[in-house]
């Protein structure tokens, strides 16, 4: 009957939680990226998507999250762009192509750390830079139409420009260049795009981020149970929301966002373990 794992966005912080989800399940002895016949990541979710499948281990990606020795860059942050761009998303709901278009012009327009210095930080993150057996879909937004871009394993695009492009946080990191194309992050268009998953019979859905974020989530899982979707959400509860403090590009934080996402993940096994079963995967 089909089972997906989305993956939303969440930033630095977002991929601990996320991590830190699905070994909490793995606690409780729930493989959801095991049983999970597609994987749907944008943004954050599209780094932890690369690594759990590039490196099913979840112990060591865990412990990757824990470790100070990150390797991750500290943006210097317009906070007059990021305000006029955080006024388009702010409605919290999914972005047309036209204001994906008007946000992608902002991230244009900035002057953010070269695309290579960058990019080096993505290689860096992910164990693999091949694509998965399994199925994986990685979001991105045209930055010139406006349109979401889904890369898969057929797409021809190498993994780790995809996860660099759907990670491109319009305001903070450049626009990714593939092809003759430039792309900014998939969150744009929405949190989670959880409405890729509408082949789908059942979707788990893990969401680190909360306020308008969590609105626009909230309006992708109205249109997958509208269509027949069975969705388990799994938010950040308001003890991980302040545990993992008010930046999620802090990468500071990553150890506490991991730790209480692992909490979170043994809590939502009960109702993890039966979506996976009701879709027709092994007992959990």
């Amino acid at each position: 009957m089909g089972l997906a794992l989305v993956l939303a966005g969440g930033g630095i912080t977002g991929i601990a939680w996320e991590t830190g989800v699905l070994r909490g399940l793995l606690d409780e002895d729930v493989d959801l990226t095991g049983a999970a016949d597609l994987v749907v990541g944008t943004s954050a979710g599209s780094t932890v998507g690369a690594q759990v499948l590039g490196d099913p281990d979840l112990d060591r990606r865990y412990a990757a999250q824990l470790d100070d020795a990150h390797g991750e860059i500290t943006p210097e942050l317009d906070f007059d762009l990021l305000i006029s761009i955080f006024a388009e998303v702010g409605g919290g709901k999914t972005l047309d192509e036209a204001a994906c278009a008007r946000i992608g012009a902002l991230a244009l327009a900035h002057d953010a750390v070269a695309e290579e210095v960058r990019r080096k930080v993505i290689e860096a993150r992910l164990p693999s830079h091949e694509w998965p057996e399994s199925p994986l879909r990685i979001t991105a937004v045209d930055a010139l139409s406006g349109e979401l871009v889904v890369f898969d394993r057929a797409s021809g695009v190498d993994l780790v420009d995809a996860v660099a492009a759907s990670c491109a946080v319009p305001g903070v990191w450049p626009p990714v260049t593939i092809g003759d194309r430039r792309y900014i992050d998939g969150g744009v268009r929405s949190a989670a795009n959880a409405d890729l998953a509408r082949d789908d019979e059942f979707a788990v859905v893990l969401a680190p981020l909360t306020g308008p974020v969590a609105t626009m989530l909230q309006a992708d899982v109205d249109t997958l149970e509208a269509g027949g979707t069975t969705v388990v959400v799994v938010t950040a509860d308001a003890e991980a929301t302040e545990a993992m403090g008010p930046n999620p590009l802090d990468a500071g934080f990553r150890r506490p966002a991991a730790e209480h996402g692992r909490r979170q993940g043994r809590a939502a096994a009960p109702a993890v373990r039966t979506a996976i079963e009701q879709a027709g995967g092994p007992p959990a």
